[in-house]
C-alpha cells in the first residue's frame, strides 16, 4: 500500500492478517471505528487499509454498504479452484526453467502456508512474471479456504508432500496429474470446506 507511515503500515498488515486467517466470518461487516479500538488506531488508517483490501479482492465494499468479508458460495468457491488451477496449468505448458522458482524449505507451516509457498514456487518457474502475481493474490483468497479444509480433508500432508518432492525434481509432467487430483478433490467437497469455513468461530492458528 501507500506508504504513509509505519502506523498506516502496521494496519494494514494487522487487518489482512486478520481476514487470512479467518477471524471474520464471510459476510461479516468490517466497522472501522471498532477495528480502529481494537488496533489502537485512528480511524483513518483503518478505512485507507480496507481500501487497499477492497482492491485486493479481499474485502467487499458498497455504497451505504460499509466493508465486508466477502461471503463464498459453492459456485464461487468452485470457480476459485478452477482458476487456481488454470493458472499452474499455463505456467506448466511455458515453463522454460522448472525449478527456477523453488524456495527451499517450502515444508514449513500448516496446510495453507505449504500449499501457498509450493504453488507459488510453481507460478515462478513461468517467463510471464503476471503467473507469479496471480497465483500470489488466489493464495491470499484462498487462504481462510484452505485452513478450512484441514478440518474435511484427509491425507493432506500426503498430497501436499507428493507434490512437492515433485516440485523439487523440476518434473512439470508429474505435477499435471498431482495438481489436477488436489483440484478435483477440492471441487468436490465445496459443500463441506464452505461448512467448515462458516462454523470457524475463532481465529485458526497461523
Amino acid at each position: 500500500m501507500n506508504a504513509s507511515g509505519p502506523t498506516a503500515e502496521r494496519i494494514y498488515e494487522a487487518l489482512k492478517a486478520y481476514v487470512l486467517r479467518g477471524a471474520f466470518r464471510p459476510g461479516a461487516r468490517l466497522d472501522p471505528a471498532a477495528l480502529a479500538e481494537r488496533l489502537d488506531s485512528s480511524v483513518t488508517p483503518v478505512r485507507a487499509s480496507l481500501n487497499v483490501l477492497v482492491g485486493e479482492g479481499l474485502v467487499e465494499s458498497g455504497t451505504g454498504e460499509g466493508f465486508h468479508v466477502p461471503l463464498l458460495d459453492e459456485p464461487a468457491l468452485k470457480d476459485r479452484y478452477a482458476w487456481n488451477a488454470e493458472i499452474l496449468v499455463l505456467v506448466l505448458r511455458r515453463a522454460r526453467n522448472p525449478g527456477a522458482g523453488f524456495l527451499s524449505p517450502i515444508e514449513t507451516g500448516n496446510a495453507a502456508v505449504r500449499a501457498a509457498g509450493l504453488f507459488l514456487a510453481i507460478a515462478r518457474w513461468s517467463p510471464n512474471l503476471e503467473h507469479a502475481r496471480a497465483i500470489a493474490l488466489m493464495n491470499d483468497r484462498l487462504h481462510a479456504v484452505r485452513v478450512a479444509e484441514s478440518g474435511v480433508l484427509d491425507g493432506i500432508d500426503a498430497e501436499l508432500d507428493a507434490i512437492a518432492g515433485a516440485v523439487e525434481r523440476s518434473e512439470a509432467a508429474q505435477l499435471r496429474p498431482l495438481l489436477s487430483r488436489y483440484h478435483r478433490r477440492r471441487a468436490r467437497a465445496t459443500a463441506a470446506i464452505l461448512r467448515q469455513l462458516y462454523r470457524m468461530d475463532e481465529p485458526p492458528a497461523e
